[in-house]
């Protein structure tokens, strides 16, 4: 997210094995030198240990990169904790060999058959199999059974933490000790390497010294990760994101302290305080951070009610919201005077927190009337992203429509009627809709027969369905809208093909980068995650990270076997890597009803209620993936390079997929693991931040907005029946 900021051309400190980055220490030099003398002569058991995150996949795939894929094919499996049958599984999938249903005895035949035929071609395998320690004792004899049996020339390559080594230690595994080739163990960096590795990732990835370092950074860097990379690199992360949102121009030992702490609290760790260096060099003078725009406090939220779920635990629920109130004739400043005022409509979650993103750059705006935000439906939306509103002075900006229930015509005829008694009352300026929903069409309809323009923020999105009728929708708002700001550039090339006028179309970028980026800044009443989210010790701290699941409009979701599909890969993910689950209400409804909440309750997935926008970005922005259905999700995770899959049989939103992090994955259950994997060894697709998802969206169309009004004639005829 910040890498354009400063001018570098990607993310220099992932936590993912990189073996471009790969940093010569002492330590990792010697550890090379014996792994390639190891690896030269064929079969035998290699094992590389150390503690999480020193950096051991790291080394080994730096070795097999310089090896040659003529001769060698390459495989590499997570485990944690298969059984022998699901293990011989995932080292046929690793190999790209056919797997198939079967005893261990079938699979293990079929593995000794491809590694015959790999054999007889004059090629050899190497095995790479991470977190070896959690193998079962009868996976370490049937593998060195392969390593020995038929001449196949396979290598394994055990890596894992340092119960590793004890175990390979121990009395009963003395056949495996007989075929280790090699053993080598990683320890931490020193201090001076602490600095010198920080360096290196950040030349990797053009660093042209901004943000600054001081030296004494890089010793409090190395006091609070102790000299592990995978900690290192999770707190120079923090650090860069830190002095992006703060406008910070350097890093100094100071704001490590702080980060480093925030970072406990967040993850849990209880573990002694690291002891205050002595002594720390002089600092250079820095500029105080940028403090977020934060005005009046909106008034206190109506909590919402947790949904019943055989999950993880959850807090207890607490009061519905109150009912909302029809509007009545209310007592504004603003109608029929000369600041006649914008009307924004916000109907769906995602609506409220672009709408919360705009109205800010819109009061931010000079010359622009005030704005009023418009809800359409009895939902919690603004409830639960108030904080996106702070310093709005939305008590009163707030119009309340309050539809819930009925058929969807009589929904739009009751929207249309209420919104058009809205309109006579404030006689607004401009109408600002979103995204081509229901709701858009509706108001916008409303607006265009009264004479009153129509603004379209999201305008050119299509699923390319045939005859779908969201695409409907998208497009006749479009046709009734008189300007349409776009997000990214496949909505420019959709518009004119549909032969819109370009002097209708303003590229104006993604609010949602707006709102994340104000998300990321806010301070939550409780900042730490795992404490927020009551999830259990460490659960976000383990050596694969976190994934996140945001599935919020399943159309399988009536469908029992096909959400039981989907609920499958949700399961098969969290094999390897544990699952924060904010599950909206009607998803743990169908679950209950099906009982797949019982499946769900086997596996290290923690459902939690709905979160407010900043507590769900916070969460997002440090996920090792994230498995979702809705578009907003994928753009988000876009924005912040996180890898993205895709599932159920809805349409994927284009743009994330062609040039950002996301993968359509359906209902494919191979496809999720192959991803997973690539995420947790190699980073996944992190792709690219589309153009103009910077952060500036709103700022572009407060300027564009105010230069259309001045020069569009204020003729409003409200005597139009609608």
């Amino acid at each position: 997210m910040y890498e354009s900021h400063f001018g570098i051309s990607g993310p220099p400190f992932q936590l993912s094995p990189d073996p471009s980055f790969y940093f010569d220490s002492h330590g990792h030099h010697d550890a090379l030198a014996v792994l390639r003398r190891a690896l030269d002569a064929p079969g035998g058991f290699v094992v590389v240990s150390g503690e999480i995150g020193a950096g051991k996949t790291t080394l080994v795939r730096t070795l097999l990169s310089q090896l040659d894929t003529h001769n060698v094919v390459v495989g590499q499996v997570l485990t944690t904790q298969l059984d022998d049958a699901e293990l011989l599984r995932a080292i046929l999938l690793a190999f790209g060999a056919p797997s198939r249903s079967g005893s261990p005895a079938e699979l293990g035949e079929a593995l000794r058959q491809y590694l015959a035929g790999l054999a007889r071609e004059g090629r050899r395998a190497v095995l790479i199999i991470d977190e070896a320690q959690h193998l079962e004792r009868s996976a370490f004899e049937w593998l060195i059974e392969l390593e020995k049996g038929g001449g196949a020339g396979l290598q394994v390559c055990l890596i894992g933490q340092p119960e590793l080594r004890d175990l390979v230690a121990s009395g009963d595994l003395i056949r495996l000790r007989e075929r280790v080739a090699v053993s080598c163990h990683l320890g931490p960096l020193s201090p001076d390497e602490t600095g010198g590795y920080i360096r290196h990732r950040l030349a990797k990835v053009g660093w042209t010294g901004s943000p600054g370092f001081d030296d004494a950074a890089f010793v409090e860097v190395h006091r609070w990760s102790h000299g592990i990379p995978r900690r290192i690199n999770l707190l120079c992360n923090r650090l860069m994101l830190a002095c992006f949102l703060g406008g910070r121009k350097r890093i100094d030992a100071a704001l490590v302290e702080q980060t480093a702490r925030d970072l406990r609290a967040e993850i849990g760790d209880t573990g002694p305080v690291p002891p205050e260096l002595p002594v720390l060099r002089e600092l250079a003078p820095i500029a105080p951070p940028t403090a977020p725009r934060v005005g009046d406090a909106v008034p206190a939220p109506i909590p919402e009610p947790a949904p019943e779920s055989t999950l993880a635990p959850v807090p207890p629920p607490v009061a519905a919201p109150a009912a909302p109130v029809t509007p009545e004739p209310p007592p504004w400043p603003y109608a029929g005077g000369e600041a006649r005022p914008l009307l924004c409509v916000a109907a769906s979650q995602s609506d409220h927190v672009k709408a919360a993103a705009l109205m800010r750059a819109l009061a931010a705006r000079e010359g622009l009337p005030v704005t009023l935000l418009v809800r359409c439906y009895a939902n919690n939306a603004f409830e639960r992203h108030r904080d996106l509103f702070a310093g709005l002075e939305m008590p009163q900006r707030l119009i309340n429509l309050g539809i819930a229930g009925g058929t969807y015509a009589g929904r739009a005829a009751e929207l249309m009627k209420r919104f058009e008694f809205v309109v006579d009352q404030c006689v607004p300026s401009a109408v600002i809709v979103f995204d081509g929903s229901d709701a858009a069409l509706s108001c916008g309809l409303v607006a265009s027969r009264k004479g009153l323009p129509v603004m379209h923020v999201g305008a050119g999105i299509r699923t390319h369905e045939q005859a779908g009728a969201g695409d409907i929708t998208r497009r006749l708002t479009d046709q009734l809208a008189d300007v349409l700001y776009t997000a990214d550039s496949q909505a420019n090339e959709q518009l004119a093909q549909e032969s819109v006028a370009s002097e209708r179309v303003c590229f104006a970028g993604n609010l949602l980068a707006d709102a994340l980026q104000f998300a990321l800044r806010c301070k939550l009443a409780v900042p730490s995650p795992r404490e927020r989210l009551a999830l259990p010790a460490n659960f976000l701290s383990g050596r694969n990270g976190y994934g996140v699941v945001a599935l919020q409009g399943l159309q399988e979701i009536n469908d029992r076997l096909a959400l039981a599909e989907l609920i499958d890969i949700v399961r098969t993910v969290a094999h390897d890597v544990p699952l924060v689950w904010p599950m909206v209400p009607g998803t743990a409804e169908h679950l209950a009803k099906y009982r797949l909440d019982r499946l769900l309750g086997r596996e290290p997935i923690a459902g939690r209620p709905p979160q407010s926008h900043p507590s769900f970005v916070q969460l997002l922005a440090n996920a090792t993936c994230v498995i979702t259905d809705s578009w907003t999700v994928q753009e988000e995770a876009t924005i912040l390079s996180i890898p993205c899959l895709t599932v159920g049989s809805g349409p994927e939103r284009g743009i994330t997929v062609a040039q950002g992090s996301n993968l359509f994955v359906g209902r494919n259950k191979a496809l999720a693991t192959r991803i997973v994997w690539d995420c947790i060894f190699n980073g996944g697709k992190r792709g690219r931040v589309p153009e103009y998802w910077d952060g500036e969206a709103g700022a572009r169309i407060a300027d564009h907005l105010a230069a259309f009004l001045q020069t569009r004639p204020q003729v409003v005829d409200l005597s139009l029946p609608v």
